[in-house]
This record gives C-alpha cells, sequence and structure tokens, in this order.
C-alpha cells in the first residue's frame, strides 16, 4: 500500500508540472507542498512499518505535537510545565501500548485527572491526542494499521475531489463551508470501492462492510476540528506540514477512527 502511494504521489509531481500553465502560481505552490510532504508522510511511515517501536515512536511524535496544537482551542499556552508532562504523558501511555497493559493506560489516566482536575482541557487534549490518536497503536499486525491508515487519508482525498466535481449542497455551512452533501457520499463510495478492489486483487484484509463507517466517523473528526478552529479563528492548527498545516489537520480524521479500527482488529 505504502508503494502504490508512492507512485501515486510520483504521478501527481508529474501531472503538476504538465499543467503547470493552466494553474496560479499560489496553486501551484500549493499543491507542490504537499505533494512534497506526502513523501515525507510515506518515508516516516515505511519506517514505522519496519519495526512496532519505531510505529510507537512514530504516534508518541504525533501525540505530543498533537496535544500542543490542541491547547491552541482553549488559549491555552504550551509552558514548561505542560512542555515535561506531555513528554511522560505520551511516554508512559505508549509503554503501556508496548506492554498492551490496560491498567498502566488506566491508572495513567487516573493521575493526568488527579494532576489537571482544576484544568479540564487539558485533561480533555490528552484524552484525544494520545488515547484516541494512539490507540490503533495497541494493534500488533503494523501492515492493518498501515493499510487502514492510508484507506484514511484516501477517503480525505476522494471527498475532496468529489466535492470539487459534484459540490452543490452544503452539509456544514457554518463549521466548513467547502464540505458538501456530494463530497462525503462521493468519498464513502470511492473509498468503498478501492478496499473491495484491494481486498480482492491486493488480498488485503479489509473488512469492506465496515468502510463507509469509518469513512462517515472519520468526517465526523474532520468537522470536530474544524470546529474547534472556527471557534478561535484559525484557519490551520499549525504549519509543520508544508500545504496541508498542523498535525492535527492532517490526522483528525483519525481522532474518533482509531478506536474503531482497533474494534475491527479484535473482532
Amino acid at each position: 500500500m505504502l508503494l502504490l502511494m508512492l507512485v501515486i504521489d510520483i504521478l501527481a509531481l508529474i501531472i503538476l508540472f504538465f499543467i503547470r500553465n493552466k494553474i496560479s502560481d499560489k496553486k501551484f505552490t500549493n499543491i507542490k507542498q504537499r505533494i512534497f510532504t506526502w513523501f515525507i508522510i510515506i518515508i516516516l511511515f515505511y519506517l514505522g512499518s519496519r519495526d512496532r517501536i519505531y510505529m510507537l515512536i512514530l504516534f508518541g511524535l504525533i501525540s505530543t505535537l498533537s496535544f500542543k496544537e490542541f491547547l491552541q482551542f482553549a488559549y491555552t499556552k504550551y509552558d514548561n510545565e505542560l512542555k515535561i508532562s506531555s513528554f511522560i504523558v505520551n511516554l508512559a501511555f505508549y509503554i503501556g501500548i508496548y506492554l498492551k497493559n490496560f491498567y498502566i493506560l488506566l491508572i495513567l489516566f487516573i493521575l493526568i485527572c488527579l494532576r489537571f482536575y482544576k484544568r479540564r482541557f487539558i485533561i480533555f487534549a490528552f484524552f484525544i491526542t494520545s488515547y484516541l490518536i494512539g490507540s490503533i497503536c495497541y494493534i500488533d499486525d503494523l501492515n492493518f494499521i498501515i493499510n487502514y491508515l492510508i484507506l484514511i487519508e484516501l477517503n480525505d482525498v476522494f471527498q475532496y475531489i468529489s466535492g470539487n466535481i459534484f459540490g452543490e449542497r452544503k452539509i456544514t455551512p457554518n463549521i466548513s463551508p467547502n464540505k458538501t452533501v456530494e463530497g462525503l457520499i462521493g468519498g464513502i463510495i470511492l473509498t468503498t470501492l478501492t478496499a473491495t478492489l484491494l481486498k480482492h486483487f491486493a488480498n488485503i484484509d479489509f473488512q469492506v462492510k465496515f468502510i463507509p463507517y469509518i469513512c462517515l466517523i472519520g468526517f465526523i473528526g474532520d468537522i470536530f476540528i474544524s470546529a474547534l478552529k472556527r471557534k478561535v479563528h484559525l484557519k490551520d492548527t499549525g504549519n509543520l506540514l508544508l500545504g496541508h498545516g498542523g498535525i492535527l489537520d492532517r490526522v483528525d480524521s483519525l481522532i474518533f477512527t482509531a478506536p474503531i479500527i482497533l474494534l475491527i482488529f479484535k473482532l
């Protein structure tokens, strides 16, 4: 799957240079940045797919950076105390995930609640960025994780394409005006079709009957972060990923789908 994504990324770059004269300089730069960022993302997840520890380190980094960005939604300063807390919490969390010890995770969350009981948003931030996003790492089948992560990202792409071509009816005009009913439905159909084809022709173990639900829940995660951004007048959660924004802008679809994917794996 990662090889397929790499091929698609290279083809996208080639096509971009072929249509260079038909789009504005601003759009050309943005798309080029997105494509190069995807190269980096693919390389990072390739390394993560080689060893479970590498995958945990990668998600630990994602959780830590996501926590920093999430604090913006409550105008909370990412001070030294929270930097240290974030490091310790995520280190303990992913050690618990590695050991598959539910009690470590439970005790850790109790300690978080006791430490920040007067600052409930911080507890909420840790729950979202570590416990929800990181829950997918409880799966020890790295290929399973990678395949579903790619499918979630493809759903975002398919929704974007479908919305741009067919989009007319806005689904969340006050939160994310570019989201349309046609984009959502098109994304669900194309992602489910892709999963079906890959299951039959590439022998990838997708539970196709759950794919529409994953697409819908991924959309809800996207809208959830968009609503928080609109509340504090942010376009992006950060600028770390050129052309994409922040870490949360890229993993928002994973917030609520990660626990669902874990559940599918356990079935």
